[in-house]
Formats: C-alpha cells, sequence, structure tokens
C-alpha cells in the first residue's frame, strides 16, 4: 500500500481568507493569516519543491520551536523568532526538528503580487530571513488579532491590502539591528529560555539554570526582572504548567505520568502547583478541554 501523503494543513488552528474584489495587479494583498501547530517530523515545507508557487510569507514562532534553513545554514526558530521569504526560494526550507519536544505553534501571513516578490527578495539580500519581534505587540499582536474573524471570508479593498502588507512589512524595520547587536541582558534571556525548553523534562531550578550559564542567581533574577518583569522560577513554572496543559488535552497520560514528564517528583506536588497557577484542578481542565491563557 501506497504511504499516505502527510497534510501540512491539518495542524492549523484557525484561518482567515482575504477577497480583494477589482484588485490592481501591481499592488501587494494578504491571501490568508494562519496560526498553526505542529508536532511531527514529516512537517517539511521545501521552497526546491515550491518552484510554481507564487507569493511571499512571514512566519513567528510562538511557542515551542521549528527550524528555517537556507542553504546549509539552520536556524532555530524559538519564541519571537520570525522569518520572512519567497515560497518558491530554492534555498530555503522550514520545519518541525526531529528531536523536537514540544508543539512548535507559529502564526504566518502569505501575501502576493509580483512587486511584493521583488521587495521581499531585496530585503532578505539586504537584512536577512530571520527577525526577532516581540509577541505582546506590533506585527504579532495585528496578526493575532485576526483570530476574532477566523474562518471567514474577509473582503479589502485593493488599497486596504496594499496598506496592510506593506505595514507589516515597514514594520520589520525596528527589528532589523537588533538581529546583529543583541543585548548582554536579552542574550542571557535567550540562553535561559533555550535552557528551559531544552530541559523541561528535568527537574530543574533557578541555582541549577544560573550555574549551567556561568551567572549568579540574584544576577539572572535582576536581569528576568528587568526584561521581562517576572522571576526566572515564575517563568519556569508557567513553562512548565503551558506544556501540562497541552498533554493533558492532547493525550491519554495520567496526572503521574504528566507530573512526571514536566520534572516533578509526584502527582500530589503537580496537582498543588497546577490548581495554583491554571485556577482549576488538571482533571477540570481535561474535562473543558482547551487551555486557558496562564499569566
Amino acid at each position: 500500500m501506497a504511504k499516505k501523503p502527510f497534510n501540512s494543513a491539518a495542524g492549523r488552528v484557525w484561518e482567515v481568507n482575504f477577497e480583494i474584489p477589482a484588485r490592481l495587479p501591481s499592488l501587494p494583498y494578504p491571501g490568508i493569516v494562519v496560526e498553526e501547530v505542529q508536532r511531527v517530523p514529516e512537517y517539511n515545507i521545501q521552497g526546491r519543491t515550491r518552484k510554481n508557487m507564487t507569493g511571499c510569507q512571514l512566519s513567528c514562532t510562538l511557542e515551542g520551536e521549528g527550524v528555517f534553513r537556507y542553504k546549509r545554514q539552520e536556524y532555530r526558530l524559538t519564541p519571537g523568532m520570525a522569518f520572512l521569504h519567497n515560497h518558491n526560494d530554492a534555498n530555503t526550507a522550514y520545519y518541525y526538528p526531529a528531536n523536537g519536544k514540544q508543539p512548535w505553534r507559529f502564526i504566518w501571513l502569505a501575501f502576493f503580487s509580483e512587486t511584493v516578490e521583488s521587495i521581499v527578495r531585496e530585503m532578505v539580500s539586504r537584512y536577512g530571513y530571520i527577525y526577532r519581534l516581540p509577541l505582546d505587540g506590533g506585527i504579532v499582536k495585528k496578526l493575532k488579532s485576526y483570530k476574532n474573524y477566523r474562518g471567514t471570508l474577509q473582503m479589502l479593498s485593493p488599497l486596504e491590502a496594499a496598506r496592510m502588507v506593506m505595514d507589516i512589512l515597514t514594520g520589520l524595520d525596528k527589528h532589523i539591528e537588533t538581529e546583529y547587536v543583541e543585548t548582554a541582558q536579552s542574550n542571557l534571556i535567550r540562553r535561559v529560555q533555550e535552557y528551559i525548553f531544552e530541559n523541561i523534562g528535568n527537574d530543574i531550578g533557578v541555582d541549577q539554570i544560573a550555574r549551567s550559564l556561568g551567572v549568579s542567581r540574584e544576577h539572572l533574577s535582576r536581569i528576568f526582572r528587568q526584561q521581562l518583569n517576572e522571576s526566572p522560577s515564575e517563568y519556569l513554572m508557567k513553562r512548565k504548567m503551558e506544556l501540562a496543559c497541552k498533554l493533558l488535552i492532547s493525550t491519554n497520560l495520567t496526572c503521574k505520568e504528566i507530573a512526571e514528564r514536566i520534572g516533578y517528583e509526584n502527582s500530589v506536588s503537580f496537582n498543588r502547583a497546577f490548581k495554583h497557577l491554571v485556577k482549576m484542578p488538571p482533571g477540570q481542565l481535561r474535562e473543558i478541554g482547551y487551555v486557558p491563557e496562564i499569566r
């Protein structure tokens, strides 16, 4: 029996399509905004297989991790990391990593016109493919706002459509320099986030994280407060409980098994921490079947 082809569209959480009546061919226009979750290595989008596909795409990681590849260079797509490219750029690919530990959640916008394809080619030639975007504002906030219109067809005039695309592209300019000039503080935050992502299933604490990164606990806590307005332990707890919520909904694992998966010695301490942060016991969350926003 022939192997069934992988359906990459199956991971779409929500989408909004756009229609532009009487479109002006030279003006860019959006085609679709999608929030997507992928969790299997079969998800692998290759530019070289899209030779006949037009248009461009801006994608930004919301949770988990993906990979963007340009020729032989790979870039880890952790939360806030975005990439811009033409669909048919044969030098590029993006995919879920073979050793991925968490689902990769990302949001993307596809947009079109011959003019904008030339603009994107010039942008990536000068500035590169990768950008770091804030998740709580700017471009990402704008794209996420379309969730309110999920499942609908949005009608835009040619000028409204062009303005939407160009506002997003020109909005990238404030994030170009930060990709090449990273402060010591932001570098430390990124390293902590990567360490937590890689060790989320272990019984790790702030002292261990600080030692592993060669800084003091006091320095780490101070930088976290300055940059994220929360402590490292609060950040770590939130990431663990976010993963626990997803496992409760997407698997049949018991609370004891989930507790072990995220580094708790027993289900009692896990249940106590879960209820404190999520404001409901694990069993209730599994019954209602959705992941609340954890603050």
